[in-house]
């Protein structure tokens, strides 16, 4: 009897621990220092005070790129500095090790204020991360010669490299010997040897003429959707608002809006001290939004729900700062209805009139068009200016001589939409992502540039 109880522990022990790891997520946080980058997807990193290659998921860009060029320009650019690694774990909250290597899904650099992706996407490229992980993606770790040669090649013997030598040499002797095989200065191989310069035979202009039908007919076409995707987390700059020991936060600066926010705390009471405030108290700093699956921000009651919180003075996360404090943070807790992937969002296309550029980020449009994603007059958030104005009195002056410039005028805006058809909102404004005007066939930001060559000029 006694044996039948121990067994029955032991196995009741066996379920509990592995539900627990089942429970834990995919990746977990671990705080280091980014060095420099390898290649575009490996990381030299101190982490636990060890120098470790640390590979991030397969990027699939919507245009070619020139990879040796962007590599410059982001090892230029991102200086060595401390950072977050999302790290994927090897079901009991380790990180997982694979030839020598670990595994991220991304990396919060602090000092730049922006995940590694993030900095990419800011500098104007376009892609699609891969589901997987790197080491759940053989053939992608076989195919990237920067990451199938990270680890540490064994030292060829004496003999070895002789014979690789040799190898080598009877290579590059029997490419040469068939580069002269194949040229002949007397044959002729196709008519297009002979044409005149700028002739062409008549089956390729009639393919021409095939291919230019086509074309135009595309151009023609109404412009109908674009898909884009959105990352499960949005990062929202703002400024602290006042904080309570229910982890509600009052009367925070985000966006140009006062926004109420709600954060996980620790369950004892008395935790949040005078000194805890006023070290925070009006500090700046990024809000991270959790999203429904549908893109949407995610709620409870009037607050928008918060999953972190970097302080930028302080460069500590949410966690870190409980910590300093001798408190621990709470895990979040997924519910089903968040976002755990990239969300696809469409843009659609609806016509209307420009009224007024409110702010940075804020303009109001009248729509001529009749839409059900958008009402005759609403206010729209848009993408500021880069670089943004240097002072307020320059701000402001950008506002007034943007919307006397623009006002009234035909624009087409691109409203960004969600799965199900409903308008994408931030902060509960819609979002446009583009916006053409008309009249001079121009997007937003090239007008935005270009008041801003005025003022300078004016200065």
């Amino acid at each position: 009897m006694k044996f039948s109880k121990s067994i029955f522990l032991n196995v009741f022990v066996i379920l509990m621990s592995t539900a627990v790891f089942c429970a834990l997520p995919p990746t977990v946080k671990k705080t280091g220092r980014f060095e420099s980058l390898n290649s575009l997807l490996t990381v030299n990193a101190v982490i636990d005070d060890k120098s470790v290659t640390v590979c991030l998921p397969k990027l699939e860009f919507k245009q070619e790129i020139d990879t040796g060029e962007l590599l410059q320009s982001l090892n230029a650019n991102i200086k060595a500095q401390e950072a977050i690694f999302q790290l994927y774990h090897d079901g009991l909250g380790s990180p997982k090790k694979q030839n020598g290597m670990y595994f991220a899904s991304d990396v919060f650099l602090k000092d730049t204020n922006l995940t590694y992706t993030g900095y990419i996407r800011k500098l104007g490229y376009k892609f699609s991360i891969s589901k997987k992980p790197a080491f759940e993606d053989p053939d992608y770790l076989e195919t990237n010669d920067d990451i199938s040669e990270a680890p540490k090649k064994k030292e060829l013997s004496m003999q070895e490299k002789l014979e690789q030598a040799k190898k080598e040499q009877k290579e590059k002797l029997e490419e040469e010997v068939a580069t002269v095989r194949n040229k002949s200065l007397l044959r002729v191989a196709t008519v297009y040897d002979v044409l005149p310069a700028k002739v062409i035979p008549q089956s390729i202009r009639n393919q021409q003429a095939k291919v230019a039908s086509i074309v135009s007919s595309l151009k023609k076409r109404p412009y109908k959707t674009e898909i884009i995707q959105q990352d499960p987390l949005r990062w929202a700059s703002g400024y602290m608002g006042t904080l309570n020991e229910k982890g509600e936060i009052d009367m925070a600066k985000c966006e140009s809006q006062i926004v109420d926010f709600i954060i996980r705390v620790p369950e004892k009471k008395g935790w949040l001290t005078p000194e805890m405030l006023k070290e925070i108290e009006s500090t700046p700093c990024e809000y991270i939004l959790k999203r429904y699956k549908n893109g949407l921000e995610v709620l409870e009651g009037t607050r928008y729900l918060l999953q972190d919180i970097y302080f930028g003075k302080l460069k500590l996360t949410w966690s870190e700062w409980l910590e300093k404090h001798g408190h621990k943070c709470p895990e979040f807790v997924e519910q089903p209805e968040y976002a755990t992937g990239v969300v696809p969002l469409e843009i659609h296309q609806v016509n209307g009139v420009f009224k007024a550029l409110d702010a940075l980020s804020i303009c109001r449009i009248n729509f001529t068009e009749k839409s059900n994603l958008v009402y005759p007059q609403e206010i729209m958030r848009v993408f500021p200016p880069k670089p943004k104005p240097e002072d307020r009195n320059t701000m402001l002056k950008f506002l007034k001589n943007f919307t006397e410039a623009y006002q009234g005028k035909s624009i087409c805006a691109h409203i960004m939409v969600c799965p199900g058809g409903k308008s994408y909102t931030e902060l509960g404004q819609k979002r446009i992502q583009r916006m053409l005007f008309k009249e001079n066939n121009m997007m937003f930001d090239a007008c935005e540039k270009e008041i801003l060559e005025q003022l300078k000029k004016q200065k």
